[in-house]
C-alpha cells in the first residue's frame, strides 16, 4: 500500500504544480506589459500568494512523498508483495488524506490572498481548508466512521 500511496502523493503533487503553472501563463502575459503601474505592486502580491502557495505545495508533496507514506502507513509492516491484498480501509485513510492536501493546498492561497488584498478573512476558505485539515489529520476516525457505514444494516 505504501507504493500506491507515495505515487498517489506525487501525482497529486505534480497536479497541482502543473494546474496552477498552466493557470499562471496567461495572466503573466496580460500582466507583463502594465507592470511599471501604481497598483500592481499589490497585485502582484496577491497573485503570489494565489500562485506561490500550490506551486510550493506540489512541490513539496514530491519531494517528501516517502516521508507522508511512512508517516499515512507506519515506517514498518508486511509489503504488499507478501500481503496480495489492499485492505479497504487503507484506501479510505490514504484517499481521505490526498483530499485534505489538496483542499489545504488550493484554500490556503485564496486565505493569504483574501487577507493580504482586502484585509478580510475568506470565510468559505476557512472552513474548507479546517475541512481539508480534519481529512488529513483524522484518518483513524473516519475510516472508523466508513466501517460502521460499511456494516449499517447488517448484523455484525
Amino acid at each position: 500500500m505504501k507504493p500506491f500511496s507515495i505515487l498517489l502523493i506525487r501525482l497529486l503533487g505534480l497536479y497541482l504544480f502543473l494546474k496552477t503553472l498552466f493557470a499562471v501563463v496567461p495572466a503573466l502575459a496580460l500582466l507583463g506589459p502594465n507592470a511599471a503601474e501604481p497598483g500592481v505592486g499589490k497585485l502582484l502580491l496577491i497573485y503570489v500568494a494565489t500562485v506561490g502557495v500550490p506551486m510550493a505545495g506540489g512541490v513539496l508533496l514530491w519531494c517528501f512523498a516517502g516521508r507522508l507514506a511512512d508517516r499515512l502507513h507506519g515506517a514498518g509492516g508486511v509489503s504488499d508483495a507478501a500481503s496480495g491484498r489492499i485492505a479497504d480501509e487503507d484506501l479510505v485513510r490514504a484517499g481521505t488524506f490526498l483530499i485534505g492536501v489538496y483542499l489545504v493546498v488550493r484554500h490556503v492561497g485564496m486565505l493569504v490572498a483574501a487577507y493580504t488584498g482586502a484585509g478580510a478573512v475568506a470565510y468559505d476558505a476557512l472552513v474548507v481548508v479546517l475541512a481539508g485539515l480534519g481529512m488529513m489529520l483524522g484518518g483513524r476516525y473516519l475510516v472508523a466512521l466508513y466501517r460502521r457505514i460499511k456494516y449499517l444494516g447488517v448484523g455484525r
